[in-house]
């Protein structure tokens, strides 16, 4: 088979589109694409094999002290999975991270996507054992007074698929109850203003003691996850 690996443009919307649902039952999120593809702070990259599109990949950068690359999604198309397509497309997105400012690569995956695994695997990523749990939490429409703690910072994600608001810095200072409840409020308070879907982030499983009681009956747990990381030498 003869692959060819390339960044994607507009005419590769359908195709995409196509991907997705015919894997996830997701639609694509078509004027998101259309940012992403002319924004360099974004990528995504198709693979493409007998002139069709067979697998995707979406990327952006995540600015902070410390500037990472995110792989956020990689779909191969049912027919084509076994062929190293995956592995093909995360090493084009690494060779193309290596021309940023960015010290490492880095991707959440599900503890049970074992295909994802050997793929990442093979271009020289390495996982983290700390197992972690997604927790999302819906709008709410609410004005909150914004006093967030300065180790907290929320991040916009608009991916291919959905458009979110992503919380870091929450558990390493160990926040007060209360200062948690406050970051949560006005985090779901943004995304009501600002027409995303949810708000959440990456809890460590050894650590969901920390979190207020009402935080976690509150959200919705989207499974386990581990991180993995590709760092630049």
């Amino acid at each position: 088979m003869v692959l060819d690996i390339r960044l994607a443009c507009p005419d590769d919307a359908e195709a995409i589109h196509r991907i997705l649902q015919e894997t996830w039952g997701e639609s694509l999120l078509f004027d998101v694409f259309a940012d992403h593809i002319s924004s360099p702070a974004h990528q995504v990259f198709v693979a493409v094999a007998a002139d069709e599109v067979v697998g995707f990949l979406s990327a952006f950068l995540v600015s902070g002290s410390v500037p990472r690359w995110e792989i956020d999604l990689i779909i191969v198309c049912p027919a084509s999975q076994g062929k190293g397509i995956g592995t093909s497309l995360i090493q084009e997105a690494l060779t193309y991270s290596s021309h940023l400012e960015v010290r490492s690569v880095e991707a959440s995956i599900r503890i049970d996507n074992y295909a994802s695994q050997r793929a990442f695997a093979k271009v020289g990523f390495t996982m983290d054992a700390q197992v972690r749990s997604l927790l999302l939490w819906n709008p709410l429409a609410f004005r909150f007074v914004e006093n967030i703690p300065e180790t907290v910072y929320f991040i916009p994600v608009d991916t291919l698929t959905y458009r979110g608001l992503w919380i870091e810095g929450f558990i390493e200072p160990h926040l007060s109850q209360q200062a948690q409840h406050d970051v949560i409020r006005i985090a779901q308070s943004r995304i009501f203003d600002e027409d995303r879907l949810n708000t959440g982030m990456f809890i460590p499983t050894n650590l969901k003691d920390i979190i207020a009681p009402n935080l976690l009956t509150t959200a919705t747990n989207h499974g386990q996850y581990h991180r993995w990381q590709y760092t630049f030498t």
